[in-house]
């Protein structure tokens, strides 16, 4: 009879986890479709709720960073962030969180020291991408522009159709005057997203520097036109008309 009954209670105690673990994933679930939806507020709630059931559950605690930073609560990113880390102090996800948080408050050697250690945790293909590319702008902002080349480079080793790489790469170019190159970079970023004006902005005044004035006239009018303001700037400085 006791063993009935303690096979009893076990058999109910996993029925409530999975239950539980059933509406933790749900409530995942609906976080990041309204991080899609761009309803953040709804989004920390429903992670917040999934941590309630399932503490120091991982996803739910990079929803919760997640959520922070896109509100711009840096401060309170910061926070999970750091009890994230004392629970998974190897965790990809959350160095490169913070190191995203660094970046954003201006910290770009810390950025950058965060992102080497998420690197040396072998993350899946997607996030190593992410993390390059967050890694690249911080070496940018610092001004280490070799270094920010070999980072895009490296991005578009793991993946040759990446536009954002080919967008600031062509700016690292630019700063680097290698012009020519800096072209070449905008044009792959235009075929791979004609409707973003951009690269159509970059590429006039990279072509500006080869002295190619009434090509990079026609990017500016095409930038104008889709409704970067600065580039309608360059049309009445560079070219003479609206």
């Amino acid at each position: 009879m006791l063993k009935h009954c303690l096979i009893l209670i076990l058999t109910a105690t996993i029925a409530l986890s999975g239950v539980s673990q059933s509406n933790v994933n749900e409530l995942i679930a609906t976080g990041n479709q309204k991080i899609k939806e761009k309803d953040y507020t709804g989004a920390l709630s429903d992670f917040k709720n999934a941590l309630s059931i399932s503490p120091n559950d991982s996803l739910a605690l990079n929803g919760i960073i997640r959520a922070n930073t896109l509100l711009e609560d840096y401060k309170e990113a910061q926070k999970w962030i750091a009890t994230a880390l004392e629970a998974y102090p190897n965790n990809p996800d959350f160095l490169f969180r913070r190191g995203i948080t660094h970046n954003l408050n201006g910290s770009h050697d810390k950025a950058i020291q965060d992102f080497e250690t998420a690197l040396e945790q072998n993350p899946g293909i997607s996030l190593k991408i992410q993390i390059l590319l967050n890694k690249a702008s911080a070496h940018f902002k610092l001004e280490q522009f070799t270094e920010a080349l070999a980072d895009f480079n490296h991005v578009l080793e793991l993946d040759p159709r990446n536009f954002n790489a080919y967008n600031f790469r062509g700016l690292v170019n630019f700063r680097l005057g290698y012009y020519i190159d800096a072209v070449t970079d905008y044009t792959t970023a235009i075929d791979l997203d004609p409707t973003s004006p951009l690269p159509y902005y970059n590429r006039g005044m990279s072509l500006i520097k080869l002295n190619e004035n009434q090509k990079a006239c026609s990017d500016f009018r095409k930038a104008c036109q889709m409704g970067y303001i600065t580039s309608c700037k360059m049309v009445v400085a560079e070219c003479g008309a609206r």
